[in-house]
């Protein structure tokens, strides 16, 4: 009984001196203003142009990837025969899924004309109607070094996934800017091991150290635009850093149409990143961190540099303040709930597990498109990338329109529901020996209209994040759908793998369970649209059970 009055007690001196620390700092942030032009330029800067060059670097190596059509090398048509014909001498055919006679892309005939022994071929001659090289025909990663690329992507989400834990511990510890700057510096250091590279050991050692810190520069900087705004302001963050991300990828599409080699490529998708490592020093800390951090000077510093930007003033008063109260160092026992709570009680296991099965989906629905897009045979690879990409900006538009009028649950189905239908289609069109379903415009809309959707569900599954979890898990939350976002996408590239070489409508009707349990997924979750959302853990783990769901409307 005295330890329990003692810990209540505990609680609420706690609570009542954060409170004050709380209301200081958002009173300063008041008085320098959370919505001026200082955070106008930093969100332009680094949550739009950044966020771009970013994009750029983080998704060169899916195209630079990409196994382009290949056979064996034969000799010149020496003959007056077909080319047909002389390729037959040389190469084995079979029929493909629909009826057609291909050339084996892996096989030749250990003597010409005579069909019957055969050996792996000896040299590669690689179609360069779109690409004049990539990484895989450089280093002849094809036939049985195929899985090369898929172990590459593998190793590179690994390295993500354990990235992602570290840096979200690091930038909590060691601040914001350092975060970011030692991101940054990873990145670019290691895409350059990548480009240099001569074998497939430095190649994958390049991707691993590139992808570890790969998400956190751009959310680092993310977060200090969250740190010094107004509430009303971060959608407004969100919302730019979507669309910058969405026409970076749009350009390095284009880059790549124009420059045709995968390591020039790599470099002009790489290099525009590095004047923001080189001018990096000047960003600023999050004065929010510093103030929980006890560095009530450095705060104070961050604040006037806002304050002078925005034309205002710190008051003298709120500074003395800040400089007197100080700082606790240690968080509340309920902020200090580590990822575990996401599983305590039935209601808030369940709402977690089906948010991480829908980070996964998600993931791997959006990974499939971007590397079927890159390895297009029947059109422009690079023009529906570079439409894939664009897709995406009405894709989050649309999801959150859907989501304020019919709901997050319903809007997730409607969005899982169209990419099932359409990865059935696109299944079918494999097979299929219909003109008009063959034409490259009818495969770029299916494409296009599937990543609006999946760009719909992504918006959908950050908004559950945000609304399902109370403040002491949102963080955990997000930062482990992270982490199975990454692995959804590892999984991605051993799809292909069986698509190329066992029958190409085997990921397309994979895609379509996974969609299919997604539109499950997103009805079994509760509704938060005009609900009370949770604020506390015991809330968190009540919100959903159907004894509770009235009194969560508001």
């Amino acid at each position: 009984m005295t330890v329990s009055i003692l810990l209540t007690s505990r609680t609420y001196v706690f609570h009542k001196i954060s409170t004050k620390m709380n209301s200081i700092y958002d009173r300063a942030l008041y008085e320098v203003g959370p919505n001026g032009t200082f955070q106008k330029k930093f969100d332009w800067f680094y949550n739009f142009l950044f966020a771009a060059f970013w994009g750029m670097t983080y998704m060169n190596i899916f195209l630079a990837l990409v196994v382009i059509p290949h056979r064996c090398e034969i000799p010149k048509n020496t003959e007056n025969i077909s080319e047909i014909s002389w390729k037959s001498k040389y190469i084995p055919t079979s029929n493909d899924t629909s009826g057609k006679i291909i050339f084996s892309s892996c096989e030749m005939f250990i003597k010409p004309g005579e069909k019957y022994l055969t050996k792996a071929c000896d040299n590669y001659h690689y179609d360069q109607t779109w690409y004049e090289t990539t990484v895989p025909s450089s280093f002849n990663w094809v036939c049985e070094d195929e899985l090369k690329v898929a172990h590459i992507m593998t190793y590179s989400k690994s390295s993500e996934i354990a990235g992602s834990l570290f840096f979200g511990w690091f930038g909590d510890i060691f601040g914001r800017r350092l975060t970011y700057i030692i991101s940054l510096a990873l990145i670019i250091f290691g895409r350059a091991i990548s480009i240099a590279s001569s074998s497939f050991i430095l190649f994958v050692a390049g991707c691993v150290i590139a992808w570890f810190p790969s998400w956190s520069v751009v959310q680092s900087a993310t977060v200090i635009s969250m740190e010094i705004s107004s509430p009303e302001r971060r959608s407004t963050t969100a919302t730019l850093r979507c669309i910058g991300n969405s026409v970076g990828m749009c350009i390095m599409s284009l880059l790549y149409w124009w420059l045709r080699d995968w390591k020039s490529f790599m470099i002009v998708t790489t290099l525009p990143t590095l004047p923001f490592l080189m001018i990096s020093w000047k960003m600023i800390e999050s004065p929010r961190w510093l103030w929980i951090q006890g560095r009530s000077k450095e705060c104070i510093k961050e604040l006037k540099v806002i304050a002078e930007i925005n034309k205002l003033k710190l008051d003298s008063d709120t500074e003395k303040e800040i400089l007197n109260i100080g700082s606790i160092r240690s968080l509340p026992a309920q902020q200090q709930l580590g990822p575990l709570a996401l599983f305590s009680g039935w209601r808030l296991a369940t709402n977690t597990l089906l948010q991480l099965y829908l980070w996964v989906s998600v993931s791997l629905n959006y990974s499939m498109l971007i590397m079927r897009s890159g390895e297009k045979s029947d059109g422009n690879p690079f023009s529906e990338f570079a439409w894939q990409s664009l897709a995406e900006m009405p894709g989050t538009f649309v999801g959150a329109w859907l989501a304020d009028r019919i709901g997050r649950r319903y809007t997730g189905s409607v969005s899982y529901t169209l990419m099932t239908f359409l990865w059935m289609i696109i299944a079918l069109r494999e097979i299929s020996t219909n003109d008009w379903i063959q034409s490259g415009f009818v495969g770029t809309a299916m494409v296009v209209i599937n990543r609006l959707a999946t760009s719909s569900s992504y918006y959908i599954i950050y908004l559950f994040n945000m609304e399902l979890y109370p403040t002491c898990l949102r963080q955990s939350g997000m930062s482990l759908g992270n982490v199975l976002s990454s692995g959804g996408g590892a999984i991605a590239p051993y799809l292909m793998y069986l698509g190329r070489n066992i029958d190409s409508r085997v990921p397309c009707v994979i895609l379509v369970g996974v969609s299919v349990v997604g539109v499950i997924a997103s009805l079994l979750l509760p509704e938060t649209l005009n609900a009370k959302l949770p604020e506390t853990l015991k809330d968190a783990q009540e919100f959903g059970n159907k004894k509770n769901r009235r009194s969560h409307i508001i």
